[in-house]
């Protein structure tokens, strides 16, 4: 079969066929274009964090999962959700602080919450505030 004729039979015969092809590379091209600006978004948010908030870097003491919220699965049996708070100890302008931070994440299940207590406990960590707002940290753990 010669290229030709391979590329004619690869090709829509009729214009509903070029019709559907132009529609979802439409909505292709959409998509990819949401993607790009909630990266984007994301991404100037971090910079804008990095550049006027104030850091210290901390060693994270313990852990500590708690519930915030149950749900039920199609099976009608429930799941806990669980956001997880770090002690963190960390010194900043030469005072030692020692705070526990909820770290911003989504909800986790225990499985996970265990599994980042373990990977977690005697880590260091960048804890981040604004001047204006020193009691409000977020803490940024690997």
């Amino acid at each position: 079969m010669s290229d030709r004729s391979s590329w004619s039979k690869l090709r829509p015969g009729s214009c509903d066929g070029w019709h559907s092809i132009r529609v979802v590379s439409g909505y292709i091209a959409l998509a990819a274009v949401f993607v790009a600006v909630a990266f984007f978004i994301k991404h100037r948010h971090h910079q804008e964090i990095q550049q006027r908030w104030k850091c210290a870097t901390a060693i994270v003491e313990e852990v500590r999962p708690e519930v915030i919220e149950t749900v039920s699965n199609a099976k009608g049996s429930r799941t806990a959700l669980y956001e997880v708070s770090i002690l963190a100890k960390y010194v900043s302008d030469g005072v030692e602080h020692e705070r526990w931070i909820t770290v911003e994440q989504p909800p986790v299940s225990l499985a996970e919450a265990e599994l980042q207590t373990f990977r977690w406990k005697g880590q260091h960590c960048v804890v981040r505030w604004k001047a204006a707002a020193p009691e409000d940290l977020i803490a940024e753990v690997d």
